[in-house]
């Protein structure tokens, strides 16, 4: 099984080079920004078992590939790595509140409403229309768009726990839709808004540098990814930080086995929640034994890019297409609100909320909105090469706390909505959504009233 394991590993390892290789020779998947990790899945999905069967992807006793089971055992990997690594200066909440207190209400209010209005969506069209379908399958539309393929993981585990066997398939299709959302809906709108006179950076699309476009940096500018904590002579540093996060891996699968075996209302946290707490209660522990500094934070992101790459890969090769097939129009529908609730937080909602930048602001939610974090990146580089509007930044300092906010919700609802739920938690997030917004639209208090010249000044 083993052998197994890493052959299939090495197997869509290939497909990402291949990919890799081919992004950078065709121009249109440059001119499209198709993410590598999606070309390589939709290549394994042509050419593996659920397509032309010309790839040799382990099997299970009954013929079924086991590379679906990859992605929700990479998701608790992906959260270990979340809470891991040295923050110096972490900024208290209220202080973030005051320095990028819009950037924070904006997003964790796009991020939520998502998840409201598509339960609310689902319990006024979509299961009226198609009885039957429910809760769970119109949780996986947010679980895929604003969540990405890891949280379609996250979310289609535990209501496959719960006896809805389609939701990591419709989940994984959710957000292989909405990458590709993302990428073709992202192109278009930045030529528009070029044309339009929206962006304040850039003039025109083509301004991105070649090497962003076609993925391959030249040796004269390429960049340090690890930073070395740790004496080589003695360990080396991605060993050392590889070994925290698989640690983290255990420790969640060990907390796992005992709550089960305890029995109680703790047995049913899923295991990425886990993940975080074990990951976090690890670098808490290093911190008292004074070797927290050790732990570099950059380094646990890359780890956790990494590992979402791979997920992203198995996630798309692995969609049994009998599947999608069988759910085509309620996937449809969903779909089509998925990117009208995009386009929405970005051509409305964003306009109103951000003194300066609103274009580029709001492209960037757009592009994780449908996509991931990473596509909202790629997006926001087009129109902001050299990082002047300081979106970037500002998500950064918001980001924390939106985690916990996230991991908290994902922990409960899809137990809440497997339980039959639709209005309730679709009224309660949306309420809170709107909430989020009004207080970032009526700045009480939270704002300073003289803006720093970066946040408001023209660009330079």
């Amino acid at each position: 099984m083993v052998t197994e394991l890493l052959l299939d590993f090495a197997l869509i390892s290939g497909l990402l080079v291949f990919a890799h290789l081919l992004r950078t020779w065709v121009r249109l998947f440059q001119a499209i920004f198709l993410p590598t990790p999606i070309l390589a899945g939709l290549i394994g999905l042509a050419a593996g078992p659920e397509g032309a069967d010309l790839l040799p992807f382990a099997r299970d006793a009954a013929g079924a590939p086991v590379m679906g089971r990859y992605p929700g055992e990479l998701i608790v990997v992906l959260f270990g790595t979340l809470f891991m690594g040295w923050r110096p200066n972490a900024p208290r909440f209220r202080a973030m509140l005051r320095d990028v207190g819009d950037t924070f209400f904006y997003n964790l209010s796009a991020w939520v409403g998502q998840f409201g209005l598509a339960l609310l969506f689902a319990g006024a069209v979509l299961i009226p229309l198609f009885p039957e379908v429910g809760g769970p399958f119109a949780l996986m539309l947010p679980g895929g768009f604003v969540g990405g393929h890891g949280t379609a993981t996250a979310i289609g585990s535990v209501l496959a726990e719960q006896g809805y066997a389609d939701a990591l398939p419709v989940g994984y299709t959710f957000a292989t839709i909405g990458l590709l959302a993302a990428v073709f809906g992202g192109v278009a709108a930045i030529n528009l808004a070029t044309r339009a006179g929206w962006t304040r950076l850039v003039s025109s699309p083509h301004e991105l540098p070649e090497d962003q476009r076609r993925g391959l940096i030249a040796p004269e500018d390429a960049r340090d990814a690890v930073k070395e904590t740790v004496s080589p002579l003695a360990l080396d540093t991605l060993s050392w930080h590889f070994g925290l996060v698989l640690a983290a891996y255990g420790a969640a699968h060990a907390a796992s086995w005992a709550l089960g075996s305890a029995g109680g209302l703790f047995t049913a946290l899923p295991m990425f929640a886990l993940a975080v707490i074990a990951g976090a209660l690890l670098q808490g522990a290093l911190n008292r034994l004074g070797v927290g500094r050790n732990v570099d934070r950059a380094t646990m992101a890359r780890i956790g890019s990494s590992v979402s790459d791979f997920l992203v890969a198995f996630g798309v090769a692995s969609i049994p297409l009998s599947t999608v097939a069988a759910y085509a129009a309620p996937i449809l529908v969903m779909s089509v609100f998925g990117f009208a609730h995009a386009a929405l937080i970005t051509w409305w909602i964003a306009r109103r909320t951000f003194r300066n930048y609103w274009f580029e602001r709001g492209l960037f939610t757009f592009g994780y909105a449908t996509g991931v974090v990473g596509m909202g990146i790629a997006l926001l580089r087009v129109v902001d090469p050299h990082r002047k509007s300081g979106t970037l930044d500002d998500y950064g300092v918001a980001y924390l706390p939106i985690a916990v906010i996230e991991i908290a919700i994902l922990t409960t609802l899809p137990l809440w909505v497997a339980a039959g739920a639709v209005w309730m938690p679709g009224l309660a997030l949306t309420a809170f959504a709107a909430a989020l917004l009004l207080v970032s639209w009526k700045s009480i208090g939270f704002f300073p009233s003289d803006p720093q010249a970066r946040r408001m000044g023209e660009p330079g």
